[in-house]
């Protein structure tokens, strides 16, 4: 994916005029990070909004007792850090690539004197900001009431939507996917992660190909998740648990 691309498909940018999209395209800059390496660390000067170019990253809280739950994985053309550049109190969680990635970044203040020049990016920031209140309110709720088989339903839904990958039998999703990632995206333990995943297979809803989670029926898991998203293709799928 090149920057011109980029603009077109991330909503902080896509209402931009061609002429201030070309004045940003040259802000942008390039970083890449090996797999497990932290992209940024929580408390950290949020001084980078990075959008993910390829690979993908794992954004973490770790409780207090030493337990790291998966807030989401973000795959191409996500914006990574963004809650924590816009309110200037440092990153609000720990991010860390999952295999080869790169990333495209703008500075915080080149954002903000984008912000302060640009009425439509100023607008795009604050619905972006307002989408992720309103997925953490959904994710606040979801633990709190919950079963567990619906929230890794939700999941399992989320992660096709970002990572997935159409095949004749189903949607695979395009990670190494463990019982413990499970576990730590829907603040449940492991043994609650086999137990659903392997109650999921034995329903016919999900199978292992090549060490990879294939998602069998969509229309099922959501039924299993109540969800309110759409499945007309995987790109109607909305990331609700979104964050940092």
């Amino acid at each position: 994916m090149d920057r011109r691309k980029l603009l077109d498909i991330v909503p902080l940018f896509a209402g931009l005029s061609l002429r201030d999209r070309a004045e940003i395209e040259q802000l942008i800059y390039e970083r890449h990070f090996d797999r497990n390496d932290i992209v940024f660390l929580l408390g950290a000067p949020a001084d980078t909004l990075h959008i993910v170019k390829s690979g993908r990253v794992k954004v973490i809280r770790r409780s207090a007792d030493g337990k790291d739950v998966v807030l989401r994985v973000c795959s191409e053309g996500q914006m990574l850090g963004n809650v924590g550049v816009f309110d200037g109190n440092g990153y609000l969680a720990l991010a860390q690539a999952v295999e080869p990635t790169s990333t495209f970044c703008i500075s915080r203040s080149d954002c903000f004197d984008w912000i302060d020049r640009c009425p439509a990016f100023a607008g795009a920031v604050i619905a972006d900001l307002s989408r992720r209140l309103r997925g953490a309110t959904d994710l606040i709720c979801s633990l709190a009431v919950d079963r567990a088989e619906q929230r890794i339903a939700r999941a399992l839904l989320r992660l096709a939507a970002n990572s997935g990958q159409f095949t004749d039998d189903g949607v695979m999703i395009e990670m190494h996917l463990t019982r413990q990632d499970v576990a730590d995206m829907t603040g449940t333990t492991v043994e609650t992660a086999i137990r659903t995943m392997s109650k999921f297979r034995r329903q016919g809803l999900l199978h292992a190909r090549r060490r990879r989670v294939v998602l069998a029926d969509l229309e099922q898991l959501r039924n299993i998740a109540h969800t309110h998203w759409m499945v007309r293709d995987l790109g109607v799928l909305q990331d609700s648990m979104c964050l940092p």
